[in-house]
């Protein structure tokens, strides 16, 4: 038997019950305690009752814990930070999905104060443990396809209601919903981290919502493009690594809501590899309940994240200061 848990849901909306829920549910030693929601759904609601977890509507009405305790924060894009810094001073552990936060600034805040706690954290970028998108890191690692000399992805399609296209609560549109998972997956496919960038946005909604654009990532000499727009085949995502030897794709099929395709051509097409699509959820939770029981580390910490939110950033920034180049890292 494995370290009793008990778990806070900090939101509880369709993607936390989809993804998160079942890993939960197949741990016999971990169990839902307590529920934050202000407006809870009817699924929400048959959750709490099915778990015997507490539903409350406010967060200071979050009841104390006695046993290991794990805060899963997966409210509206911009509460990220005032949330997670909530679970951090009840002394709970902290998974929290992407994007991680808004700035910069309030990443390093709470890896800093994470760390001073000795609590575990992690953003749960889940394509970090999909099959397809290992096989290809693994792939580029090796020099499968020679060296790697461009980049190039296409994320198409976002939310068209919600609280994801107020900027109070969604942060912004296609770059903060979407393109931060690409700001994640990019580096660490390849190893490297970028040293420049520079944006063009398409529309003016605002500070920070926008109806996606088009980055330039620079890694040293390799260019990496992303497009990222609302319009177009929705929820349409693929990366595509260019080697002298070979080419990567990695795509995301249109009938399922996780998993990734990937296939590697290389020897002028004599040679190919592919792997379907790998449907399994909560891998990014099982990971961090292992990290919280065995004192080690998750695949992807709030240090770790900011990196992804450094990128964001900036791209919004290059975007309305005349699209001009921008050091990273600084």
């Amino acid at each position: 038997m494995g370290q009793t848990i008990d778990i806070v849901m900090i939101g509880c909306g369709n993607f936390s019950r989809r993804y998160h829920v079942p890993a939960i549910e197949a741990d016999a030693d971990a169990a839902i305690v307590a529920i934050y929601d202000p407006v809870p759904s009817d699924g929400t609601r048959q959750l709490a009752l099915a778990q015997g977890a507490v539903l409350v509507a406010d967060l200071d009405d979050l009841p104390a814990t006695s046993r290991p305790t794990v805060a899963i924060v997966t409210t509206p894009h911009t509460l990220h930070f005032e949330h997670v810094r909530f679970a951090l001073a009840r002394g709970w552990h902290v998974l929290c999905d992407k994007p991680f936060v808004m700035q910069l600034a309030e990443a390093k805040s709470l890896a800093a104060e994470a760390k001073e706690r000795q609590l575990i954290n992690a953003v749960a970028f889940n394509r970090r443990f999909d099959r397809g998108c290992l096989r290809a890191r693994a792939a580029l690692a090796a020099g499968e396809i020679g060296q790697l000399r461009f980049i190039q992805t296409i994320q198409l399609g976002y939310e068209r209601a919600g609280w994801f296209l107020d900027p109070a609560l969604g942060g912004g549109g296609p770059y903060t919903g979407r393109a931060s998972h690409m700001a994640d997956l990019l580096p660490w496919l390849v190893g490297h981290t970028p040293d420049r960038i520079r944006s063009r946005l398409r529309g003016d909604g605002g500070p920070r919502s926008d109806q996606g654009g088009f980055i330039e990532l620079r890694f040293g000499e390799l260019e990496a493009q992303l497009t990222c727009i609302e319009e177009g085949w929705h929820m349409w995502d693929e990366v595509r690594l260019f080697g002298d030897d070979g080419l990567i794709e990695l795509r995301r099929p249109l009938t399922i809501p996780l998993g990734w395709e990937f296939r590697m051509t290389r020897e002028r097409g004599r040679a190919y590899e592919q792997l379907d699509a790998d449907q399994a959820v909560g891998a990014a939770l099982v990971d961090f309940l292992r990290a919280v029981r065995g004192g080690g580390r998750p695949e992807c910490s709030f240090a770790d994240a900011a990196l992804s939110v450094e990128i964001v950033e900036a791209a919004f920034a290059s975007a309305r200061s005349g699209e001009a180049w921008r050091e990273l890292g600084q």
